[in-house]
């Protein structure tokens, strides 16, 4: 059985050595997917869509602050790297607990390219809540990211 969190891991090291960097708007210009932001109303934040032709959309609420849009480009990166085989309908129809593996899946993806592998001295005494606002990203990263 393959181990999801080393194989996020690899795939993520790939992606910051072959192009030099772990910005998500970045690594989805290198990897030709489009970033569309828009007014996706009171509920979505973000989607990724890949057309019937292979053309790739990651659709970003133009509503959400420069730190909210980082962390949901680096989720729904996460999707399209790591869920190649899923269409924008399971996500919209898929009320079973399997999507809730995806969406993990997606934030550990985000959680692992944006967060530092190791907290740095002057964070070591920080809760929770101050590692969130210190790294600019939901306390969920943190969790996924620190609790292995």
């Amino acid at each position: 059985m393959i181990d999801t969190n080393k194989y996020i891991h690899d795939t993520i090291l790939r992606l910051v050595d072959t192009y030099g960097t772990n910005n998500p708007f970045e690594l989805c210009d290198y990897l030709n997917i489009k970033v569309i932001k828009s007014n996706l109303g009171n509920e979505i934040k973000g989607f990724f869509q890949r057309t019937y032709n292979n053309y790739e959309l990651i659709h970003i609420h133009n509503g959400l602050n420069d730190s909210e849009s980082k962390y949901i480009c680096a989720h729904e990166l996460g999707h399209a790297i790591l869920h190649t085989d899923l269409s924008i309908g399971f996500f919209i129809e898929n009320k079973l607990q399997i999507k809730d593996r995806y969406e993990a899946e997606a934030d550990r993806f985000a959680a692992i390219l944006l967060l530092p592998n190791e907290i740095s001295f002057e964070c070591k005494y920080m809760n929770l809540q101050q590692l969130s606002s210190y790294y600019q990203v939901p306390k969920k990263l943190i969790e996924y990211k620190f609790k292995n």
